[in-house]
């Protein structure tokens, strides 16, 4: 489904960003130990720059661009997912407010994403990665079947300098044999 409707998964609703999700946006992305693991979040988190966020979102979301999606849980903004780019080989991005870590809704939210990316046939794999020392991150990715491609220096917005970074990378072929 998405990006119009939603989806839903045992405890996640997964729907389009909303203007209601500002100030739960603020929550989330103001708190530091979150921004720091993403690269183009800037720091402190703003509400102006939330709303920017979701008028943006907005204007490529039509455009098959960047896919973003709301990960709500108990009625509350959890965090996000997103895959960037309309390619053979997307990036997929996800963050989840502090609040709510270490309950699993990160894996639950990024394997219907997972599964939206593959249902393109032009798709071929999907790539992401994570900063240095983001081991719970890293460790959803390889859940999944992503396997480091490599490592590189990206920029972190709310840090503001280069970090190490490890590069995933998922196949198609992957993808499938962690399906069955």
């Amino acid at each position: 489904m998405l990006p119009d409707g939603q989806m839903q998964t045992a405890r996640l609703t997964l729907r389009t960003v909303e203007d209601r999700d500002a100030a739960a946006l603020v929550a989330g992305l103001g708190d530091i130990e979150v921004a720091r693991w993403l690269s183009r979040v800037p720091f402190p988190y703003t509400l102006a720059e939330a709303r920017r966020f979701i008028v943006w979102e907005r204007s490529v979301r039509h455009e098959g661009e960047e896919r973003v999606v709301a990960i709500e849980h108990d009625g509350d903004l959890a965090g996000i997912v997103s895959l960037r780019g309309r390619s053979a080989e997307p990036v997929l991005g996800y963050w989840l407010a502090r609040r709510h870590w270490g309950r699993g809704l990160m894996t639950e939210a990024v394997g219907p994403i997972l599964d939206l990316a593959f249902a393109d046939p032009l798709v071929s794999g999907v790539r992401s990665g994570v900063f240095e020392g983001n081991e719970r991150s890293l460790a959803i990715q390889k859940r999944y079947g992503f396997v480091v491609s490599g490592r590189s220096h990206v920029h972190n917005l709310a840090l503001g300098r280069d970090l190490a970074h490890i590069d995933t990378h998922l196949t198609r072929a992957r993808h499938k044999e962690q399906k069955r």
